[in-house]
This record gives structure tokens, sequence and C-alpha cells, in this order.
């Protein structure tokens, strides 16, 4: 409906000009426009980038993508793949009645978005995340740097503990938070195991009847449940790396994170009582709705978006992100890379030859048609694949550009 008002004012004065003139051909959309059509009507957007989070052009095109699906097709969440932590805090001090702050929505993001692109993100979530027309998650269960989840969580959590245990764990969880390691105290696949234990105690604790009776409440369970999940892999990846060999890919641990973030979107869309229109920002190697056919090791990953696949059928839709050439970072790091110019046998080759246009979307319709090809939306590293099982669509630009980060 809302193509056909686009095309109200062009048919009106045709008809004016001329009843016998030839149908009108459709005004040109743009690779943005075709996008916000293709996303307006599903339940569940997944915005991908690639892997190493620090590609300009991408996320600046992101941040206007969520404004126009917010704005323009009634997207009520917003989740990222950002630790979960601090988000959780944002939901109980709304629910509190107390307005939160862009720094403290900029925080809970996390350092690896912390650039210009992603400033205009922040007031705009702010802004309704405080007027309550719009929510906002993170679905990742890892710590980031700097944030409450890494300063404050351990001391709002550690007082549910009693007896010794309430200063055995807060000694060991402090020393974990702040990585206060030493000769003395070295972290060990023991340590690991300890403070996994304590966590296991903590969701014990918070899971009693009654216990969750807040919204706050409600928000440290699950900040709890996460830090075993959190804490489990870590510990068991810990064990399994002293029998792998060095440089092998821990490919059950990468899942099992993969699963927690998606048993994360999954609570997310459980608190509202009715069904929600969501953004999910993450990496594309994650949204990917399925990449066995791929022919590098990528194709073991088990990624978010196959569970959402699963569970959501094309109520779900995944765009990817590729580039002809440029260059991208990993994420504010500051470590830089550059990206090679495009093979010609390529998608993203073929896709800009011959255009002058600065980038070029390819729906599903478009990749089913080129079958197996070689491409690289994941990490700008060459894979071979039928990309059409792996996405729903493609905006590939012309060349990506350096992030500008913020100062710390």
């Amino acid at each position: 409906m809302r193509y056909f008002l686009l095309l109200l004012p062009l048919l009106s004065a045709c008809a004016s000009t001329s009843r016998s003139a030839p149908a009108q051909e459709a005004v040109a959309l743009s690779d943005a426009d075709r996008i916000v059509r293709d996303l307006c009507d599903k339940r569940l957007a997944l915005l991908g980038e690639e892997a190493h989070h620090g590609s300009a052009r991408t996320l600046s095109f992101k941040v206007e993508l969520t404004r126009r699906l917010v704005e323009e097709c009634q997207f009520d969440a917003f989740f990222i793949e950002a630790g979960t932590y601090d988000f959780l805090r944002i939901q109980a001090l709304l629910k509190e009645g107390q307005p939160v702050s862009q720094e403290t929505v900029a925080d809970a993001i996390g350092w690896m978005w912390a650039n210009q692109e992603m400033t205009p993100l922040i007031p705009f979530l702010t802004e309704r995340l405080n007027a309550g027309t719009l929510v906002a998650g993170g679905i990742d269960d890892q710590i980031n740097r700097g944030t409450y989840a890494q300063r404050e969580m351990w001391r709002d959590l550690i007082p549910f503990l009693e007896g010794p245990r309430q200063a055995e764990c807060g000694t060991a969880l402090e020393r974990h938070m702040t990585w206060k390691y030493d000769e003395a105290h070295p972290y060990t696949p023991e340590s690991a195991q300890f403070i996994l234990g304590c966590w296991k105690e903590l969701e014990s604790v918070l899971s009693r009847p009654g216990a969750a009776a807040t919204p706050k409440a409600q928000g440290q369970l699950q900040m709890a449940r996460n830090m075993v999940r959190f804490s489990a892999r870590v510990s068991a990846e810990k064990t399994r790396a002293l029998t792998q060999t060095a440089g092998t890919r821990d490919w059950l641990g990468y899942n099992d994170r993969d699963h927690s973030m998606f048993m994360n979107l999954e609570w997310l869309l459980s608190q509202s009582p009715t069904p929600r229109k969501a953004i999910v920002w993450l990496a594309t190697i994650h949204a990917a709705r399925d990449l066995t056919g791929l022919d590098t090791d990528d194709r073991h990953a088990i990624p978010v978006g196959s569970y959402v696949h699963e569970k959501f059928g094309t109520q779900a839709f995944v765009l990817g992100f590729s580039a002809g050439s440029g260059s991208h970072s990993l994420g504010s790091s500051g470590r830089t890379y550059a990206i090679a110019p495009a093979r010609a046998d390529s998608i993203e080759g073929e896709a800009l030859s011959g255009h002058a246009s600065d980038t070029r979307y390819l729906d599903g319709s478009q990749l089913r048609a080129l079958g197996p090809r070689v491409a690289r939306p994941l990490s700008y590293v060459w894979a071979t694949a039928s990309w059409a099982t792996v996405m729903y669509g493609l905006l590939i630009f012309r060349e990506e550009t350096l992030p500008h980060p913020l100062p710390r």
C-alpha cells in the first residue's frame, strides 16, 4: 500500500496531461527504499555487519535504517549484540520511573561501537526509551569493558548470598571482574570453576519462589542466568584449551554463545504481552540463517539466525553487507585493515561492474538467481555459497570506509 501511495502524485500528473499516454513506468526506488520495503512487514529485522564491527558506511546506513524502521514501519524494539546486563538495568530503571541518560545508553551499547557513525543512534534510542515507545536489550552474555556489568553488577548481587560464601564469592568475583590476577592468584581452570559455582548459587537464590517479584529482581535473575551460561562456557573453553591444538577454533564454545544469544532474544520478546517488531543488530555471521553450505570453516557455525529462521520463518529477514574495496577496523580498537578490490567473478565485482551507483542492493530473488558464487559478506574473506540460503538481502558498497572513534 505504501508503495502505491508513493506513486499517486505521479499517476495523477500523468492523467491530467494525457489520458491516452502509455502507462507510466514505476518510479525507481533507491536501494534504501527497497530495503525498507522488504523489511517493513517483518517481525524481526536482523541487520548484519562484517564480523569486526568496524565498517563506517555500513554503520551509518544501519543507523538511518533503524530510524526509518521505527518511524515508518512501527518497529518497537531494538536488540543488539552487546552485553545484556546494562540493558537489564536500564529496563529496571525505566520501570521504576527513572529516566535514563544518553551516556547510560551509550555505555550499554559498548566500546565496540563507540564511534561518530553510531552517535546519532544514541539520542534517538534514549528519547524513545524514556517515552516508553521503544524497548532495548542486549542479547550477548559476554561482559563489555567499562560497563555497569563489569564495575557494579557483582556488588549488587553478592548480598543475596549468605554466610561465608558472600565473602568468598565477593573476593573471587571482584578479582575476576577487575582482572586482578597475579602469581599468587592466577586464573586457572580451578578458579574458573569456583566463579561458575558462585554464579550458580546466585541463580539458585534468585530463583526461589517470590524472590523475583519486582522488575529489578527479575532483571537480576536474568543477569545471574546469563553469567552462569557465560562462566560455564569460559570454564569449559579453558579446560578444552589444555588439549586442543594451538590455533584451532573452539566451535563448541562459539556455538554455545550463539545459542545463548538466541535464548536472550526469546526472553526479551516474551516480556511483551503483544508481539513486538524487533530490530536485531549483530554481525552477519551471527544473523545468518544457515552457514552449512559455505566452503570455509564458518560452515561449522550454528548462528543465532538459524534458530530465528526455525522459529519465525519468513517473519524474519536477514540483511547482509559487503564492499567492493576500501578499509575497515576492529570496532573502535584502532586496528585497521585494507579491503582488497573485489574479484571480477565475485558477487561484489559483478554487482558493481557497469553500474555508476555507489551501492547495489540484491534482494532474495536476485541472490537465488546468482546461485553458488564467491563473496565476502561475513568477514571480508572470500567464501563460496548459495548466498540466498544465508541471507534474504545483500547491500554492497562500492567503497567501505573506516569509522571515526570517539575519544575515551
